[in-house]
């Protein structure tokens, strides 16, 4: 090969990175949205407001958030996945909206692979809670009532194939109890109902939870983590009761797959600044959410262990949401 045919390719070669250098000198050229694909008011809103406010400050630009609810998350992940690949469109997303739903839809106008992870930002363990009037003080206590009144009790959801849906398949399959599924279409709502009595029980973040548990609206039976949470230290773990029993959510910003790497870079770096932040980790901790951080590879490996797990739990479960 002559010396100027290999100096056509060494520049040929050189300008994708010119050209991610490029956009990583020049990003972000205009308000970057973050996708809540839930309604306001639940833990993936909560976060998705701090992102943006950090993100704003860190990057000197505009950002701000989108909520666009319906079907699970699926509609506002979609509009993440068709989002052109530049760093301005990012998703606040979940277990459920980054995994689950995988499982739950028969067909999605997206894959796994259509967002790009950029950072596990924080996790929730769930707590078990019933409606303030029912005779129960413990989660044996809940099991006995549902064991000796079979077929009468309701649970509710954020949705099909959330976080709560699946730990409350979880907890009937330990428990060896039947209760109707009732979902809706976010943690409030469902919360709303629980505190009515349209509904008797549910497992979902203590983070949206933690003010209607604290007013007596509704009753804390046990958290669902592996360790006692700080924001309810008297409860009880659930897996005191069921051995093993471990539900604790996680929640994550990604970007439309194709998005140049410096960009997620970034990202990744001024989202880990975040959460040393001793302000941040103080509001983190009011609502109960732990805070994580990491690489992207470090979210990306976790989704493929939830991914495994799900994979299991749906051939015993049905989760098919459409």
């Amino acid at each position: 090969m002559d010396i100027r045919r290999r100096q056509l390719i060494a520049a040929g070669a050189a300008l994708p990175l010119a050209g991610i250098a490029h956009a990583q000198q020049d990003w972000p050229e205009q308000t970057v949205k973050v996708m809540v694909p839930f309604p306001p008011g639940g833990s993936t809103d909560i976060l998705g407001r701090m992102v943006a406010d950090s993100l704003q400050k860190s990057l000197g630009k505009p950002v701000i958030v989108e909520n666009l609810p319906g079907a699970t998350g699926t509609i506002g992940v979609a509009a993440v996945a068709r989002a052109k690949p530049d760093g301005h469109t990012l998703l606040m997303g979940s277990v459920g909206t980054m995994v689950t739903n995988h499982f739950a839809y028969e067909k999605l106008p997206f894959t796994i692979d259509s967002i790009a992870p950029v950072i596990d930002l924080a996790e929730t363990p769930n707590v078990l809670m019933v409606r303030a009037d029912l005779p129960v003080n413990t989660p044996a206590e809940l099991i006995a009532l549902m064991k000796a009144n079979p077929n009468k009790f309701q649970y509710g959801s954020s949705g099909i194939a959330s976080s709560s849906h699946v730990s409350c398949e979880m907890f009937k399959l330990r428990a060896g109890v039947n209760a109707v599924h009732v979902p809706y279409k976010g943690g409030t709502p469902m919360l709303t109902d629980l505190v009515g009595g349209q509904i008797d029980f549910s497992i979902d973040q203590i983070s949206s939870a933690l003010k209607l548990i604290q007013a007596g609206r509704i009753k804390a039976l046990a958290v669902t983590s592996a360790k006692p949470s700080t924001q309810l230290p008297n409860l009880p773990t659930l897996s005191q009761t069921l051995p093993g029993f471990v539900a604790s959510p996680w929640f994550s910003v990604g970007a439309t797959a194709g998005t140049p790497r410096p960009i997620i870079q970034r990202l990744n770096a001024a989202l880990n600044a975040m959460l040393a932040d001793k302000a941040v980790l103080a509001k983190l901790d009011g609502y109960g959410i732990v805070p994580v951080g990491g690489t992207p590879e470090d979210l990306a490996a976790l989704m493929k262990r939830e991914a495994d797990q799900m994979r299991e739990l749906s051939q015993r479960v049905s989760l098919k949401a459409g």
